[in-house]
């Protein structure tokens, strides 16, 4: 059976078994981690986007070089060099088969493949987006062609909420199913950014307190982010900025679904998207939105996707308080802790949340035995900034040492659901993970 004549029998509602065995691989859904790019079928089929026979060719030594671990509902496959992420993996996404699909009483009965992919552009190539759209926008996962796909959380300067991204993508999956392939976009990726962290925690955690100020402001300045303006695809935004607003906007939204019909009413409105007003939808969230008084947050980060290497005070930092912690730094590391501590509160006078302003001083404070003042400012950080690693890793360590390995152990899964490669990560989890006797 030819490539193409395959995929027209399937549309016509042909066997799936049928399909040559690649070709079975990679069909399904696009419901990028910063867009929603097709659509999905389970036993019947709605529509298929169409892989091309180029890409069913380049994607294929990709494949050769990885390898799978599996659980119940999931099949995971990396390079050897992301087997750490397996297990981890596995465990979220089973967690997020679970209590997502408890929300959404949607639960696929095939197995799920997932794939991690070591570079930009290996990511590029399976995804179908190009270098320049993962950059300008940030996207590091995508369901698409029956697969959920991210980056490994190494290429990123930063790590991310890998984790996260993963229940994300499978929240996409569910949807397209419940939907049947009818949800616009504002509601596809309001509805998996809402649901993305209800497989760690008991009520959703949508809005960073970065996100938040962000939308406060951009609701105060009339310039929030038209719903038809976020379709066919975010990632056609102009930049990050916009595409956090977006994702902050549409998970607010979703949000004002529950609480004026209840988390039922998330999976009705799913299920009858195809007849959705929208325009009417929108305006009375905007309502809500007003009648909600969001909290600003001075110095909380949004949401920052930098694939590559950075630096964290030129990519994390404001200009009004950069060189106050250039400073402090150039204080600290010359074995001047108490004079760069001046220089680190100058800074958070400015800005009080920022994590990075928070962490370096936690670190001069350490330095002049001040453990117990260091955990206040970085409860702080953890708080208003839960995408910002470092300052867990350092929490991880002063638990350790104060002999509280519980939660030292907790603080170190934080970091390890942000950046599993770096090593202060990896060497906590093993200490306390022998204090525990685990």
């Amino acid at each position: 059976m030819s490539f193409r004549k395959s995929l027209q029998d399937l549309g016509r509602g042909g066997n799936r078994s049928r399909l040559p065995p690649l070709l079975r691989k990679i069909i399904l859904i696009g419901s990028v981690r910063f867009a929603c790019l097709a659509i999905f079928f389970s036993t019947t089929v709605y529509a298929v986007q169409v892989p091309s026979e180029e890409y069913a060719k380049a994607i294929a030594p990709l494949w050769a070089k990885m390898s799978r671990d599996q659980s119940e509902h999931f099949e995971i496959w990396t390079e050897a060099q992301d087997k750490i992420l397996r297990p981890y993996a596995l465990a979220a996404l089973e967690d997020a088969y679970a209590r997502i699909g408890a929300v959404l009483k949607t639960f696929p009965q095939q197995k799920i493949r997932v794939e991690i992919y070591r570079t930009k552009e290996g990511f590029s190539l399976a995804s179908t987006l190009s270098i320049e759209t993962l950059d300008r926008s940030g996207a590091i996962g995508i369901c698409k062609f029956e697969r959920l796909m991210i980056l490994t959380p190494e290429q990123l300067a930063f790590g991310y909420r890998w984790l996260d991204t993963l229940a994300h993508e499978y929240t996409h999956y569910l949807i397209n199913i419940l939907s049947r392939g009818n949800c616009p976009l504002w509601l596809h990726e309001g509805t998996a950014k809402y649901l993305e962290t209800l497989w760690r925690l008991d009520n959703p955690d949508y809005l960073t307190a970065g996100n938040r100020t962000e939308l406060a402001r951009a609701a105060q300045e009339d310039r929030l982010i038209p719903f038809e303006k976020m379709a066919p695809s975010m990632v056609f935004l102009k930049d990050q900025n916009e595409v956090h607003l977006a994702f902050s906007q549409v998970a607010h939204a979703l949000h004002f679904v529950e609480t004026r019909e209840g988390s039922d009413g998330i999976r009705k409105m799913l299920e009858n998207s195809a007849g959705l007003n929208a325009e009417i939808f929108e305006i009375s969230w905007k309502e809500f939105l007003k009648k909600e008084d969001l909290k600003e947050t001075p110095g909380a980060l949004q949401d920052k996707i930098k694939i590559g290497s950075g630096n964290e005070v030129n990519d994390l930092t404001s200009v009004n308080i950069r060189g106050h912690i250039r400073l402090g730094d150039r204080l600290r590391q010359a074995e001047k802790p108490e004079a760069s501590l001046l220089q680190y509160r100058k800074a958070l006078e400015k800005e009080p949340a920022n994590p990075v302003a928070l962490t370096h001083l936690a670190r001069a404070l350490i330095t002049l035995g001040k453990e117990t003042e260091a955990l206040a400012y970085l409860e702080t950080a953890v708080k208003d900034n839960p995408n910002y690693e470092p300052s867990f890793v350092l929490l991880g360590e002063i638990y350790f040492k104060k002999g509280d390995f519980k939660k030292s152990e907790k603080m170190f899964h934080e970091a390890n659901a942000l950046n599993p490669f770096d090593p202060q990560v990896q060497k906590g989890l093993k200490l306390v993970q022998e204090k525990s006797g685990d």
